[in-house]
């Protein structure tokens, strides 16, 4: 398959995903018998912004699906996992972690520990290209705890205002109800590991 035919595929995917994640939100939202007003006031969003994501009209940031997720107490994986079911035990061999890709910026998923059966923790490894940030209109908070190692380039955290410079065999572990931003501080591609514990409400 030429590059072009894989582009294709990789957009035509994207789109399949986000289209998929947009119609999680609405069911999870009414599920919890819950109003965009409601739903935007635990989350600290705007109803309308909510909407637009919905309607696959806009693409969130990461920090904007962690709120949303946290307010609908589901895991973040949730509303981009397939229609596998949760397992007691899972087994990823390298190179077959399942993948998620954002369109708002060059950030490419790999779930390399997929959610168990009453699941707890979770784990990333998060490839991410020049420019790459959790997001910038709001700032990342959750009920849990976070692991980060960095593995290449360089990964700037913001946390209480203080800043941590991951670099490769660098360890950040915190609570995460701080609410704290990342980007990638490298010209080039960085990554970094992140394994989080989620108090999840269902």
């Amino acid at each position: 398959m030429n590059q072009k035919a894989l582009k294709r595929l990789r957009e035509e995917r994207l789109r399949t995903s986000l289209r998929q994640a947009a119609e999680k939100f609405r069911r999870a939202r009414e599920e919890a018998g819950l109003t965009l007003r409601e739903l935007g006031e635990r989350a600290g969003l705007a109803p309308s912004t909510i909407l637009k994501i919905e309607n696959s009209k806009l693409v969130p940031s990461l920090a904007v699906c962690i709120r949303l997720a946290e307010a609908l107490g589901r895991p973040v994986s949730y509303f981009a996992e397939g229609d596998e079911p949760p397992s007691d035990l899972r087994f990823t061999p390298v190179g077959s972690a399942r993948i998620s890709e954002l369109r708002s910026a060059p950030i490419r998923i790999e779930h390399i520990a997929e959610r168990l059966v009453h699941p707890r923790m979770e784990g990333y490894l998060l490839r991410l290209g020049p420019g790459a940030k959790s997001g910038s209109e709001v700032p990342i908070s959750y009920s849990g705890e976070e692991i980060v190692i960095g593995v290449k380039g360089r990964v700037r955290f913001e946390i209480r205002g203080q800043e941590y410079i991951l670099g490769p065999g660098d360890v950040l572990h915190f609570k995460g109800d701080i609410p704290h931003f990342w980007e990638n501080a490298s010209a080039g591609e960085s990554q970094i590991y992140m394994i989080c514990a989620f108090s999840y409400e269902r």
